[in-house]
């Protein structure tokens, strides 16, 4: 048990800084697995989109195709 008032203030604050830092350390790793998983989402979303696009524009196509050679409905 600490005698001085003083010596136990000072062993709280010291505790108290160690669990900010270690608040702090994980926020960061937080922060940047956060990021790394918004890269992911975004990849996906754009492939999503390039996919459609192609979907689209070879329908589109097919479509142009068939009613250029004349296929009856």
């Amino acid at each position: 048990m600490i005698a001085d008032p003083q010596q136990g203030l000072l062993l709280a604050i010291g505790r108290l800084e160690g669990k900010v830092d270690s608040i702090l350390a994980t926020m960061r790793q937080h922060g940047e697995e956060i990021e790394r998983i918004d890269n992911r989402v975004r990849k996906l979303e754009q492939s999503k989109a390039w996919m459609l696009g192609a979907a689209a524009v070879a329908g589109a196509m097919s479509s142009y195709f068939f009613r250029f050679i004349g296929v009856p409905k």
